[in-house]
């Protein structure tokens, strides 16, 4: 599958419950500056991959719901290695325990409003911090900080760097933005 392909799917098999999960934000949070394009942006970045592979293998998408699990290493303290991000925007087992053991993440809506949460908590931290931070610049830095967290962010902002700076592969709200520019393009 190719990138756009995948983002299809996605438009195709998400769309739904992220709406959903942004007319739920409105109620919650009537200032939220998310959209459908970055959080459906946002779950190719975590899981489009994972996405291609039960595609290719012919699983239908309520299958792939359950089968969203990413991250498999061996942290500091671990016995063994371990999943630690789960559902299409990876919620990390390590920092929301009771959501991922609930099982939650496997349902696509569920999971996209705790994403939306996820990115909310980092807008207000890094909003606190950097209250001149708006736009374009705001929206990377908080879709770099659900990868890297907020106070990395925070750090990479008052040293000058790009907010990437500590994202995986030093790419991760770059990548984002790419695909939110392919999204715009399907349409």
């Amino acid at each position: 599958m190719t990138e756009r392909d995948i983002l299809n799917w996605i438009n195709n098999n998400l769309g739904v419950y992220i709406d959903k999960a942004i007319a739920h934000a409105c109620e919650k949070y009537p200032d939220h500056p998310y959209t459908k394009d970055w959080l459906a942006a946002m779950s190719m970045r975590e899981t489009g991959f994972l996405i291609a592979r039960y595609v290719a293998q012919g699983a239908k998408p309520e299958i792939i719901h359950t089968l969203m699990r990413g991250d498999y290493t061996q942290r500091e303290g671990e016995k063994e290695k371990q999943y630690h991000g789960f559902g299409y925007w990876q919620i990390d087992i390590g920092s929301y325990p009771d959501f991922v053991k609930s099982g939650d993440w496997k349902d696509p809506f569920k999971t996209c409003r705790k994403a939306i949460d996820v990115l909310e908590s980092k807008r207000i931290y890094l909003v606190s911090h950097f209250p001149n931070l708006q736009g374009n610049g705001l929206a990377r830095a908080i879709t770099a900080a659900y990868n890297c967290g907020e106070g990395n962010v925070r750090q990479i902002l008052q040293a000058g760097l790009d907010v990437d700076h500590r994202t995986y592969n030093h790419d991760y709200s770059a990548e984002v933005w790419r695909f939110r520019e392919i999204l715009s393009s399907l349409k």
